[in-house]
């Protein structure tokens, strides 16, 4: 079993997969990447079932040490990565030599960058998933982000056939990031809690244009717009019976700032529950940077399992 080391690590590194599901009713956070195209993708580059765990980094990688070869994939933020100091490509297959070091460093666009490597990483699953939960301290690398002198290790070694190549076109990944657009739309189903809003808000909404908070992180996204004064809950105002939260619920609090939950997300939560980002374009959010402008789209059901339907085409289609 190869062993990789870690040199220099990021300011957050962790272990992810697609979450721990089914533990909710629990009070168990689903945790998993916040890019799940992104890490879905990594895994089908290096011939890995989309579930396997990946390395999520955050606006700065680490830089690793294979003692073995190894067969990896980059996806993501547009990340520099080098391998022995010459600079790679991302979204597609890699193969290392054996002593290579893979360096990761800043990210020129998006915020989270995830590392597949072929056969998956050796992660003892906690409640059926290797992802990290960094708040009950579990999963992952003992429940916490990983650190320089770390020796992580995968299932498999590379065999004697070497692999058929692949890569994603750049013109499909811009394409689910919106990434020629200014201002990022965000496509959104209402409810369920829409007769706790002002009929005057929702009836703006496709007027408004919110950005990105820098107190954001893996727990929620939180929305700034200043250039809407008029009041936003009606007259049951912004509280509930505590409910279930799901990955792209959007709460608004008293203060008025919309909070779109995401993998860290808590189970249950009192505050009115707007809307919800459709699964589509989740990955889009956990790459907007604080600052970046987006804007708030209703959309059909039916549009919304299209839209899914369409990107995961576009992951089959590795």
């Amino acid at each position: 079993m190869t062993v990789v080391e870690i040199q220099k690590s990021g300011p957050l590194s962790t272990f992810q997969d697609l979450g721990r599901v089914g533990h909710q009713h629990q009070g168990v956070r689903v945790c998993g990447a916040m890019d799940t195209f992104a890490s879905r993708v990594a895994n089908r580059l290096v011939g890995n079932t989309d579930d396997c765990a990946v390395i999520e980094y955050t606006l700065l990688g680490d830089t690793v040490t294979f003692s073995g070869p190894a067969i990896v994939a980059m996806t993501g933020a547009d990340a520099e990565c080098r391998v022995n100091g010459q600079r790679l490509s991302m979204w597609q297959t890699l193969w290392l030599e054996p002593g290579a070091t893979l360096t990761i460093g800043g990210m020129a666009w998006g915020v989270r960058a995830y590392l597949a490597v072929s056969g998956g990483w050796a992660v003892t699953p906690v409640l059926g998933s290797a992802s990290t939960d960094l708040a009950a301290e579990f999963g992952g690398l003992d429940g916490r982000a990983l650190k320089k002198g770390d020796f992580l290790r995968f299932n498999t070694g590379v065999g004697d056939e070497t692999p058929a190549m692949k890569k994603l076109s750049a013109n499909r990944y811009r394409e689910v990031y919106h990434r020629d657009q200014e201002v990022i739309p965000l496509r959104v189903l209402l409810g369920p809690d829409s007769d706790h809003f002002h009929s005057r808000f929702v009836a703006a909404l496709d007027q408004l244009q919110f950005q990105i908070s820098s107190d954001s992180n893996r727990q929620g996204i939180t929305l700034d717009c200043k250039h809407y004064d008029g009041p936003i809950h009606g007259a049951l105002g912004p509280d509930i019976i505590s409910s279930f939260t799901t990955f792209g619920m959007i709460q608004i609090p008293r203060h008025g700032r919309p909070t779109v939950l995401m993998a860290d997300r808590q189970s249950t939560g009192g505050f009115a529950r707007f809307a919800k980002v459709i699964d589509a374009d989740l990955p889009t959010l956990a790459q907007c940077r604080p600052g970046q402008s987006v804007c708030l789209v209703p959309v059909s059901l039916a549009e919304a399992r299209a839209a899914k339907l369409y990107q995961d085409a576009i992951v089959d289609s590795i």
